[in-house]
């Protein structure tokens, strides 16, 4: 395989994956909107819980269900919060190294630059190798963390909902 190949073929799929990591990225938006909608609707929720009948089986039933509410939201927060730094955090290698090795490379092989040139590509598809299976582990984790998330957050928000529908028997002793 010539170099040049090489090179383009790490380039295409060191692309491929920050395009990826960037559709995760955007993609946030739906677990986000969904916890701020889950917030309003248990603030609201809770307001309407008669606390002084928590022996009331349908209080205490209201009570409980807010309570694991809370929980799965917080713990759906924790994954699009873990997942929003694995993404700031994941860094192509240092480029300052390449230009070093480049200026290395230039100083053995003054006159052949082709040598330098196809050594350079070498370097370069390396590069973008290491990134690409940086990039393709941080998306892999990414993805999950934004699922675990999102399903976390409409877990706890169908709770809400169900504390929600038991709400009006909590005066009725149930």
């Amino acid at each position: 395989m010539s170099s040049e190949l090489i090179y383009e073929t790490m380039r295409e799929r060191y692309q491929s994956q920050r395009d990826r990591r960037e559709q995760i990225r955007s993609s946030v938006a739906t677990p986000v909107t969904a916890l701020a909608f889950s917030v309003y609707t248990l603030a609201w929720v809770s307001g309407r819980i008669d606390v002084s009948q928590w022996e009331n089986a349908p209080t205490l039933a209201a009570m409980v269900l807010m309570s694991i509410s809370v929980l799965c939201l917080l713990a759906g927060a924790i994954f699009i919060v873990r997942m929003e730094r694995n993404i700031i955090y994941i860094d192509p290698p240092d480029l300052e190294e390449l230009v070093a090795a480049e200026s290395r490379l230039r100083q053995l092989r003054e006159k052949d630059h082709e040598y330098v040139q196809d050594q350079m590509r070498g370097m370069m598809a390396g590069a973008y190798d290491i990134i690409y299976r940086r990039y393709f582990a941080s998306n892999e984790q990414a993805s999950r963390d934004r699922t675990r998330g999102l399903h976390l957050i409409v877990f706890g928000l169908s709770l809400t909902m169900i504390a929600l529908v038991v709400l009006p028997f909590q005066g009725g002793g149930v």
